[in-house]
């Protein structure tokens, strides 16, 4: 790998980072209009609703889906733990677990979180991110 794609790389993996701490900033105020900020408009999402598993298909039925969930999700602090990308041209892979407690210190369930982020005219976006809660062993 040549000096000028490892910077490239370095690159893509601090944008695809902060593209995501931006919508989970915004989620963390009960705001989930972070991740449609950041969305391409094919984006699907696998989400977990309990008895159900849910792939969101385009940006507007994403927005349908996440606008109503904000008042459902309490203002919060997280840790995005062990963050990983994988950048393969065009496409960026960021993989990371998710940590959260309310304001009161009482602990949120742990998530696992994969975002596939394509770049467009020179801007990433996400088109694909499947969440997952964490089974405790």
């Amino acid at each position: 790998m040549s000096r000028d794609s490892e910077m490239s790389d370095r690159n893509a993996w601090d944008e695809i980072v902060a593209l995501e701490r931006s919508a989970l900033d915004k989620w963390s105020q009960s705001d989930p209009s972070g991740y449609i900020d950041i969305g391409a408009e094919d984006v699907t999402w696998f989400d977990f609703e309990p008895g159900k598993q849910l792939r969101i298909d385009g940006l507007e039925a994403f927005r349908n889906y996440l606008m109503p969930l904000g008042a459902l999700v309490p203002p919060h602090t997280y840790e995005m733990l062990n963050p990983k990308v994988q950048i393969y041209g065009n496409v960026g892979i960021l993989t990371f677990q998710w940590s959260a407690s309310t304001k009161d210190g009482e602990p949120l369930p742990k998530w696992k979180s994969t975002s596939v982020y394509g770049k467009e005219k020179e801007k990433w976006r996400m088109v694909h991110a499947h969440w997952s809660t964490v089974q405790d062993a």
